[in-house]
């Protein structure tokens, strides 16, 4: 009979086996003996399922304390929540509960996970097989504990191990193909493990279609042909590579267009293209019988004539496999084809690596990765900004940095703080935008300011809102079920009390997406209002401050004071004529006009409407302005999209008055 060990652990906060752990493997060279395999070898993201990883042993034996090190790709640890997916051999009633055995009766084996913890979902980094230091590893030891495997003799490996009635493991929510399953040889006992050249791969494929995004932009022209996006993502929001026939209608206003578009297999998307007949608002209705699954586009807004800027949709915020807590390789295609961006920067981490081969933005990489963004910038279908994340600690906050043209210099926010990094920076050609600053850091000190290199505040992502302290909040961090348990900071750090203290930043918001999943209609969109779309035209807008956000649904906002766009500052006034026009993608349920001034504490909502409609239009008249008054505009819409209620903000419009 074979004998199956999983070794128990004592779970504290960090889970301390009951036996005499050997100490910290040593990995050296490599190896080419004996031969191993996965079975099977393709997943399905987030269905839960049975791998097992099978080496037989080869010339060398395995001697008496030796064994093999395991390590399933980091994709199939990626979880909900921005975090990784426990491995755990301490409790077999619990998922992903991993055991090991093999074929040889006189041989006894122990196995376990290498750094286990007690918590779920996991944040913190750990060693691998191949030299890196991340989140998304996780390593399986199997010791012979006693006897000896000879040639042939094989060791097993299972992966959500069943048998005591758990779901067995549940493979990430990002998809890809021939990921490689690393394992390392211990074959005399001595703890040092040679990585076998020979890897095998383990492919995770999207589900089933569950639901369809219609991407139309947000301005048109009567006859004037215009794109129109569809695209289907399965339940963990991957593109759905299977061929679909869709059927194809008018919802609002008057446009020839196909009344069916085919996806064709292993694209995931089709465009079709359509010509607007009369101006008004125009939306699209597409659907799949076979498939159960409908859409309407986002509202599209149809002039007579071309106007002045155009409405573009980005997303400035979003990490890949270069990020050491980050996965995925298809950011660029999944922007453009899946959420059907104008625009969108990779933000990876700068940081010096924590172990050779560590990921994370460094000189040695730099090239490679501002290469790539320039592969996919492709105006005016699709812009591609040259950008990075550059995480300082308090009292500076988290900032991205964006480039105007070619990419500029690459801070490590270990080594320089903020001021140095805006030194190294040339203003008009870069831009730092602070995000998450009600959560963490704590104590950002917006007393450090550039006015020329931060011009910008992201209000929202995934991680949560950034307006006003409020944990009660439905779109609080306390609220967000975006990575651990998070809350929010008391302190002056949000828009609202940037604002207030006269610091002239416009509205962003953006996902800080860590799947290679930019710009998902529930985590974060910046709309720019620009001349086009193009590098330089994008970042004048950011620069400008004609921005504003949404928790990613593509909301036709304008909010005006006197006729000036918002983000203006404006010199002394007698009355404020305060414009507010939104066009939703659902029925708005709620408008805010906000307004502070100078001595007052906070904000105050001056006039709220409830319009319960998809268009909304009104002015209202502040006598009571004064100079250092700050309005801004924010919405609501009835309906909730990916379980987060939605919302828009306006950039504030400021009246400085005389200085």
């Amino acid at each position: 009979m074979r004998k199956s060990v999983a070794l128990c652990l004592v779970l504290l906060c960090a889970a301390a086996p009951v036996f005499a752990q050997p100490p910290d493997p040593v990995m050296e060279g490599t190896t080419t003996a004996g031969a191993y395999s996965v079975h099977p070898d393709s997943a399905i993201s987030g269905v839960y399922g049975t791998w097992a990883v099978t080496y037989t042993v080869g010339s060398d034996g395995i001697a008496e304390g030796g064994g093999i090190r395991v390590q399933l790709p980091d994709e199939m640890h990626a979880g909900p929540r921005n975090s990784a997916i426990r491995l755990q051999t301490s409790s077999p009633s619990d998922d992903h509960y991993v055991t090991a055995s093999c074929s040889c009766d006189e041989v006894e084996l122990r196995a376990w996970v290498e750094h286990e913890v007690e918590n779920q979902l996991v944040k913190h980094a750990k060693p691998s097989l191949d030299g890196r230091f991340e989140r998304y590893v996780f390593v399986v030891r199997v010791q012979v504990d006693e006897g000896a495997l000879q040639e042939g003799d094989t060791v097993t490996v299972v992966y959500g191990d069943t048998s005591e009635g758990n779901r067995g493991m549940r493979p990430g929510e990002v998809t890809g193909t021939e990921l490689p399953v690393l394992l390392a040889v211990d074959a005399n006992g001595s703890n040092t493990f040679a990585l076998h050249t020979a890897p095998a791969s383990i492919s995770i494929e999207p589900g089933p279609a569950a639901y369809m995004l219609v991407h139309a932009p947000s301005q048109a022209v009567v006859d004037k042909p215009m794109r129109v996006l569809v695209s289907l993502l399965d339940a963990e929001n991957n593109p759905v590579h299977v061929p679909a026939s869709l059927r194809l209608s008018i919802e609002t206003g008057e446009a020839a267009h196909p009344l069916v578009v085919d996806i064709p297999s292993g694209q995931g998307y089709a465009e079709f293209e359509a010509m607007p007949q009369s101006t008004g608002t125009l939306r699209f209705h597409a659907w799949a019988d076979d498939k159960n699954i409908s859409a309407v586009s986002n509202p599209c807004v149809v002039f007579a004539t071309e106007p002045e800027s155009q409405v573009l949709w980005g997303e400035l915020h979003s990490h890949t496999h270069y990020s050491w807590d980050g996965v995925g390789h298809d950011n660029f295609d999944y922007a453009r084809y899946a959420m059907g961006l104008d625009f969108y920067a990779m933000t990876d981490h700068s940081n010096e690596p924590a172990a050779e081969g560590t990921k994370g933005l460094h000189p040695g990489i730099w090239d490679e990765y501002s290469a790539k963004t320039e592969k996919y910038n492709a105006p005016p279908e699709f812009v591609t900004i040259h950008a990075y994340e550059c995480s300082f600690g308090t009292p500076y906050g988290h900032h991205n940095v964006f480039f105007r043209g070619a990419p500029g210099a690459l801070i490590n926010p270990q080594k320089a703080t903020l001021p140095e990094l805006w030194k190294a920076l040339e203003a008009g050609n870069a831009l730092t935008i602070p995000h998450h600053t009600g959560k963490f850091p704590q104590d950002v000190d917006f007393g450090f300011h550039d006015s020329e290199l931060r011009r910008n505040f992201e209000i929202y992502s995934g991680h949560g809102l950034s307006e006003a302290y409020d944990p009660s909040h439905p779109l609080s961090f306390e609220h967000s079920w975006f990575t651990s348990d998070s809350r929010s900071h008391d302190g002056p750090t949000f828009a609202q009390d940037v604002w207030a203290r006269g610091i002239y930043l416009s509205t962003v918001a953006a996902s800080d997406d860590h799947r290679a999943q930019p710009g998902k209609p529930f985590y974060g969109l910046t709309a720019v209002r620009a001349r086009e779309n193009s590098r330089d035209a994008v970042f004048q807008a950011l620069y400008d401050r004609r921005t504003y956000g949404t928790t990613g649904a593509k909301i036709v906002l304008d909010f005006t004071l006197n006729g000036e766009a918002m983000g203006s500052i404006l010199e002394s006034v007698d009355t404020a004529e305060l414009k507010l026009e939104a066009i939703g993608t659902d029925t708005i349920a709620l408008v805010e006009l906000l307004r502070h001034q100078p001595g007052e504490d906070g904000f105050t909502v001056i006039q709220a409407w409830k319009p319960n409609a998809l268009e909304f239009s009104e002015t209202f008249t502040d006598e009571a302005c004064a100079e250092g008054s700050v309005y801004y505009m924010r919405l609501r819409q009835a309906n909730d999209i990916g379980g987060r209620i939605v919302m828009a903000w306006s950039s504030p419009i400021w009246i400085r008055g005389e200085e």
